[in-house]
């Protein structure tokens, strides 16, 4: 009789634990995070479900005096001095939710956002899956991408992988991360693919945010970052025998474009951006040879003068329709 009160007494306190942890790691960015708040409660989602914690590594922040201004009765908010990513890691770890999801201090979530993600975790919460939120970044025709080992998972998810904001790890999972050696570039790339070392998985493809201005983003070097050190981790999962040659071949491909993206965007027109941009040939040629380079030169270059010329039809086109509607 008193081993059976003794469980039914667990399984009260099991029962209190939120579904789904928001864990924000911050680092002060008052004019950042304030608006994610406001953006979760005002959906008006049952608080019993769901907790947000939020931890700050911001020296003299002033976000204290606002949370302290603040009722809601899941919202946890420490003070840390962890630098960079581990300031992530600790935020995970304060998580007391049956799925803690990463959620960046710019990411302003939309309505009904909550209540997606706590159907996502009910969803999937007796298999627990390896789960990442692609926010509707990849190509596919269903909000849910199923995939029974990580050959699959890197098919699908392909260089999305580098994009932190769509972590987030089953509390069960949690205690191993510490014991994970962190790439210092990708982190959470590490986390993603080291958290288990064979998985079922799950892309979650909904939208369910809209990053605020990145402008002032940077202060690394771009083109070695996501041109050698993201492949060098995805050939790591291919050396290990983890996955196959093709799909390493799609993540490469897949990259190329993107890195001929961020030629255009962040090269040849203009940008408010801090990024570091030496050595780009160098860099590129590594995994894509002189061959690969020139592809990606020219390839930029044509789209960043269709952009240029969409821009001025657009301008010299738009007060002339005006004039006519006006008639």
């Amino acid at each position: 009789m008193k081993l059976q009160k003794w469980l039914e007494l667990l399984i009260a306190i099991m029962d209190k634990h939120p579904i789904l942890s928001l864990c924000i790691p911050t680092n002060g960015a008052v004019e950042w995070i304030l608006p994610v708040i406001e953006s979760i409660y005002s959906q008006g989602y049952d608080n019993e479900k769901f907790e947000v914690v939020i931890t700050d590594n911001g020296k003299d922040s002033h976000l204290p005096v606002h949370i302290a201004k603040m009722s809601y009765p899941n919202l946890r908010y420490k003070q840390t001095t962890d630098e960079g990513f581990l300031n992530l890691v600790s935020c995970l770890k304060e998580g007391k939710g049956l799925f803690c999801k990463m959620i960046n201090h710019r990411s302003v979530m939309l309505p009904g956002s909550i209540a997606d993600m706590v159907a996502l975790v009910e969803k999937y919460k007796d298999t627990q899956p390896v789960i990442y939120c692609s926010d509707g970044n990849i190509k596919c025709e269903t909000d849910f991408v199923e995939c029974s080992n990580i050959d699959e998972f890197v098919r699908h998810l392909s260089y999305w992988c580098s994009w932190s904001a769509g972590i987030g790890f089953w509390h069960k999972d949690i205690p191993v991360i510490p014991n994970i050696q962190l790439n210092e570039m990708f982190p959470n790339a590490s986390l993603l693919f080291e958290i288990r070392k064979e998985s079922e998985y799950v892309i979650w493809n909904k939208k369910y945010e809209q990053m605020c201005d990145d402008s002032g983003k940077g202060g690394y070097n771009l083109f070695h970052t996501f041109g050698v050190v993201l492949l060098d981790i995805i050939k790591g999962l291919f050396d290990d025998g983890r996955i196959s040659s093709e799909a390493f071949g799609i993540v490469k491909k897949d990259l190329l474009g993107f890195l001929t993206e961020l030629y255009k965007s962040e090269v040849i027109l203009p940008t408010k951006h801090t990024f570091i941009l030496k050595d780009i040939k160098k860099n590129v040629e590594v995994y894509y040879g002189v061959g690969g380079y020139w592809q990606m030169i020219i390839k930029a270059n044509f789209y960043a003068f269709y952009t240029c010329i969409v821009s001025i039809a657009s301008k010299v086109l738009k007060p002339i329709l005006a004039s006519f509607n006006r008639k």
